[in-house]
């Protein structure tokens, strides 16, 4: 007996005459309907980026960065860590306020847009702290600058204040007029 060729593009016939599993899909896959009869399993959604987080101290409620880079300290050392706690005070602030990030402690640099997209700073302040990113280069100590909408300062860290007086006066005459 002799094959005979059968053509056909509705779907309802193909769906009839196709009997056999061409192609199987796995049980957890949902299945939409079209409409004419046919099944379609959607596309997976290709897997999204996941945005870096950073380990920080404070809340970052002003959006107030301070960028430190203490290897031998969680945060700063102690006496640092007191003195950004009375240098807060006297302008009224908290840790709350703030985030300080310690980049000395982080297993790589990380990317000024992830830095940004993270805390959304409107005021950063480096500690002593080269700041690798294009554009920015390395600025003097007490030095304000304007990158990428985002006011910052780029001072001594904590303990070189602490050990030269000048230093925390200068650092204090710029900051007391920034974080307000």
């Amino acid at each position: 007996m002799a094959m005979s060729s059968i053509q056909t593009t509705d779907p309802a016939a193909l769906r009839y005459l196709m009997t056999e599993t061409l192609f199987g899909i796995s049980e957890e896959a949902p299945v939409k309907e079209t409409g004419d009869g046919l099944a379609v399993a959607p596309v997976a959604p290709a897997a999204e980026a996941v945005a870096p987080k950073f380990p920080f101290y404070g809340k970052n409620g002003r959006n107030y960065l301070f960028l430190a880079s203490e290897p031998q300290h969680e945060w700063l050392s102690s006496p640092a860590l007191d003195a950004l706690a009375k240098t807060l005070a006297a302008l009224k602030l908290t840790v709350d306020d703030i985030a300080l990030v310690n980049l000395g402690r982080l297993s790589t640099s990380p990317k000024q847009d992830d830095i940004f997209t993270f805390f959304s700073p409107r005021i950063m302040v480096s500690l002593g702290v080269p700041l690798p990113w294009e554009g920015l280069g390395t600025p003097a100590p007490n030095t304000v600058l304007t990158y990428h909408g985002i006011t910052v300062f780029h001072t001594f860290s904590f303990d070189e204040m602490l050990a030269d007086a000048e230093k925390k006066r200068l650092f204090w005459s710029t900051v007391k007029t920034l974080l307000i």
